[in-house]
């Protein structure tokens, strides 16, 4: 494997194997009772901004709309690049695009759907019926599954961690920082909204994460090879 491969895998793979272990680490701490105690109302036992419907449509519904319509402006892009000759020679990127922005977030909805653990605000501690079941615990006997697990709302945000790849493949750094930072801090405000909400733990988004950028990366190097990858490392530490 040359030099410049090796670098893209040491980043890009390398990086989230550390992180997943750090998140089976943090399974074992109050991390996630920590964070979801600052939204919760101890007096009225539930947690305030999950009835509150402003805040669930501005931040809830409207955000994941936004990026809806990027994807959809996306997909619109890559069938056009068959009849608009200017479009055709990003044909392959606007199609990793698109099937990025796609599949990310329904490999998180894949995942929820038989998973056991419950919402927050569903857990006997938040005044809900459940049970609170570690990471590898199975529902008991006679109770249905929650499928609350990852956070599919902030799979939303870091699906756009895509465009961190599309500059990879162009060679153009600002883009490449653009994905990366803008993808993180949008999948990191999306899921906090939902943790505000009782909705989500915080470790429900983490997860989120480190499965969107696996699936992102997988799309990418099956349909854009790692090309350019040597400039992974430059991206990553601004110094490109």
């Amino acid at each position: 494997m040359r030099a410049p491969a090796r670098e893209f895998w040491a980043w890009h793979l390398g990086i989230p194997v550390l992180v997943a272990l750090l998140l089976l680490a943090l399974e074992t701490t109050g991390l996630d009772r920590a964070v979801s105690g600052w939204f919760f109302d101890a007096a009225t036992g539930r947690f305030s901004l999950h009835y509150n419907p402003a805040f669930e449509i501005v931040t809830h519904q409207w955000a994941k709309y936004l990026v809806a319509l990027i994807g959809c402006a996306v997909i619109a892009a890559y069938l056009l690049s068959f009849v608009i000759p200017a479009l055709k020679e990003r044909r392959r990127l606007l199609l990793f695009l698109s099937l990025a922005l796609t599949l990310a977030p329904a490999a998180v909805s894949l995942l929820k759907s038989g998973n056991p653990r419950h919402c927050p605000y569903d857990l006997v501690e938040y005044g809900g019926y459940a049970a609170h079941l570690g990471l590898f615990e199975a529902a008991a006997s006679g109770q249905s599954p929650g499928r609350c697990f990852p956070s599919g709302h902030a799979a939303a945000g870091f699906s756009l961690l895509a465009f961190y790849y599309a500059g990879l493949a162009l060679g153009n750094s600002p883009l490449a920082r653009a994905g990366l930072w803008g993808g993180l801090a949008g999948g990191m405000a999306f899921g906090m909204v939902r943790v505000a909400q009782g909705a989500h733990f915080i470790s429900h988004t983490l997860w989120s994460a480190l499965v969107c950028w696996l699936v992102i990366l997988a799309i990418y190097v099956a349909i854009m090879g790692t090309q350019r990858s040597g400039q992974a490392a430059a991206v990553l530490t601004n110094r490109g």
